[in-house]
């Protein structure tokens, strides 16, 4: 008689063990079909390498992906290094040098790299001569005496953010 009680208490555990175990066969069928979902993406229809064929390919591909990423990025920073000492920021100041010139035909303008290392040229027009003077510029300023003017065009080089207007096109 004892074994009769417990037949109620193990009909019960086999019946939660079966529902228990049907929820996770559905659950794992979920996961499956995605994943066949997925493989059928990477195998497509009518290719004759096998699953593991492919994962190889793919490797191969990513580790090829990886070399040449590291090779671009190793010419980015070289391409970045080199611009540091291209023309970046440029400054421009007219202005009349002489009192029976009028128009501003005079100019100063700075012409630096990112460092603030370049040149400064200034062009005096008068009527009956013109004189243009050119001075180099280190990191903002220059071992020769510069004219407001100079002053005035460097500084407003290298106040200018660099990449002002990047990828933007040029109003006129």
């Amino acid at each position: 008689m004892v074994h009769q009680d417990w037949l109620p208490i193990l009909g019960l555990v086999g019946a939660v063990s079966l529902i228990l175990l049907t929820i996770w066969v559905l659950v794992l069928s979920l996961r499956l079909n995605r994943i066949l979902k997925l493989l059928n993406r990477l195998m497509p229809d009518g290719s004759e390498r096998t699953f593991d064929q492919i994962l190889e390919i793919l490797l191969v591909k990513q580790e090829e992906n990886r070399t040449i990423l590291a090779s671009l990025e190793n010419r980015v920073e070289k391409i970045h290094w080199l611009l540091q000492g291209c023309l970046q920021r440029v400054g421009l100041v007219r202005f009349n040098a002489f009192e029976d010139v009028a128009g501003q035909q005079s100019f100063s303008v700075a012409l630096l790299d990112n460092e603030g290392n370049g040149v400064v040229i200034t062009s005096l027009f008068g009527r009956t001569e013109s004189r243009c003077y050119a001075k180099p510029i280190i990191k903002g300023s220059s071992y020769h005496r510069l004219s407001d003017e100079e002053q005035e065009a460097i500084r407003q080089a290298m106040e200018k953010p660099i990449g002002h207007g990047e990828g933007k096109q040029n109003e006129r």
